[in-house]
């Protein structure tokens, strides 16, 4: 992936937080009070750099860094939305339980406000940006069956970094059926690949073919990538581009070579974030202590049976913990066998809807990840049963228990419910790709 293009992006996004954090916390004071006559009383100059480290880092964690897509949708600022909570919350453990700065309330809501106004303009300006001033990568898909269409498409949908010139491949019957046969056209066989490479000025080859045994093309790949042409297979553009794996053309070779999973060995990574966990959820679980009578008294007005739900999960390495939940449905709902559950699922009470939609009923889970069973981000734990089931149906499902679960993640900001088999592959493959 045009590495040097992906650096300058990622490093004009970065010199922009990098102003926009402190300013932000400038403009939340002045919009708070009126004036700057008395800031550097309440913000000593050493603490701002530390307040900047905090956001950027968890910014870093969110993958906001990454200028592939265009930053003007509504998943794109729920996410940035998500980071600069976890930032802010941070930020508050640091003034108010480490080092007691006088900073107000009100001065972090509002700054927080502007910050998270001014990082999604600033993604989304970039984006245009960088989309007229740089010129699109032109690309060579080795492959036209169904894996070299869907990757086209994917690449023609992606738009702006990105120019598909044609296909190389052997079979020229495979694109008949193709809806891009009229956009993309097979430029020539295997064998003319190095040929149509130099003719088309070609800055990337996509490799989209199952196991092929011509020692030719892989000469010929070899040589072009010798040439200076970048050479990506198609899993890899395809998780670069959609944020998630796909599993219907990775295999376990592929797995074993993946280096992306070394970050989750990573010890100090794991450090790192379980103490995030913990210093989150404690204050999160502090805060909000205060509404758990009014929930659970508002649970108990509104049906029959206990207010706290408790539910065996499966974890990391698949060992089973009790997940804890505000109750959410009628008492004994699935009492006989477990059942998909959906957004309008006739069992979820009036009380259960609001919560679900606040996200109320997830608070007692922050016990889970103070007790080291769950994390704040992570993929969603599942009832045992749906796990044994999954494990036979979708390829590579046990993997997704390679870490702890969390509260939410990935999967859950890129994909709505999950309420059938073909719901949880795909959200499987936005899972593998955060792990």
């Amino acid at each position: 992936m045009n590495i040097k293009g992906s650096s300058i992006r990622s490093l004009l996004i970065l010199i922009g937080d990098i102003l926009i954090v402190p300013f932000s916390y400038v403009a939340g004071y002045y919009l708070r009070f009126g004036t700057l006559s008395s800031f550097r009383e309440k913000f000593a100059l050493w603490f701002i750099p530390l307040i900047i480290i905090s956001y950027l880092a968890i910014f870093h964690f969110f993958d906001l860094y990454r200028l592939k897509k265009n930053y003007f949708t509504i998943n794109s600022f729920v996410t940035i939305s998500l980071s600069v909570v976890v930032a802010s919350v941070f930020v508050s453990f640091l003034n108010y339980g480490i080092f007691l700065f006088p900073i107000g309330r009100g001065i972090l809501v509002i700054a927080n406000i502007v910050l998270l106004f001014l990082a999604f303009v600033w993604r989304g300006f970039c984006y245009q940006l960088f989309k007229y001033l740089i010129k699109p990568m032109r690309l060579l898909i080795v492959g036209a069956g169904k894996a070299g269409q869907e990757i086209a498409q994917i690449i023609e949908q992606a738009g702006g970094n990105f120019e598909v010139v044609g296909f190389i491949e052997d079979d020229k019957n495979k694109i008949e059926k193709s809806a891009l046969k009229e956009k993309i056209e097979i430029l020539g066989t295997s064998d003319q690949l190095l040929t149509f490479a130099e003719k088309h000025r070609i800055d990337q080859i996509v490799l989209a073919f199952g196991e092929k045994d011509n020692p030719q093309l892989t000469k010929d790949i070899l040589s072009a990538r010798l040439r200076g042409i970048e050479v990506i297979d198609m899993p890899n553009m395809y998780q670069a581009l959609k944020k998630r794996i796909p599993i219907n053309y990775v295999d376990e070779n592929w797995f074993l070579i993946e280096k992306g999973f070394e970050h989750s060995t990573n010890i100090l990574v794991i450090k790192v974030k379980r103490l995030i966990d913990i210093i989150v959820s404690s204050i999160i679980l502090l805060i909000s202590l205060p509404l758990w009578p009014l929930i659970a008294l508002f649970i108990k007005i509104n049906s029959r049976g206990p207010s706290f739900y408790v539910q065996k999960r499966v974890g990391k390495n698949e060992s089973l913990f009790s997940l804890y939940k505000f109750r959410s449905m009628i008492d004994k709902a699935e009492e006989d066998e477990a059942v998909w559950a959906d957004e309008n699922d006739k069992r979820i009470t009036l009380v259960g809807k609001i919560l679900r939609k606040l996200h109320l009923d997830e608070l007692p889970q922050f016990w889970n990840v103070i007790k080291g069973e769950m994390s704040l981000v992570g993929p969603r734990p599942e009832r045992p049963e749906f796990v044994e089931e999954l494990n036979k149906k979708i390829p590579y499902y046990s993997l997704r228990h390679f870490m702890k679960p969390g509260i939410t993640g990935w999967a859950q900001v890129n994909y709505p419910y999950a309420s059938s088999l073909k719901d949880s592959q795909e959200k499987m493959e936005y899972d593998l790709y955060y792990v």
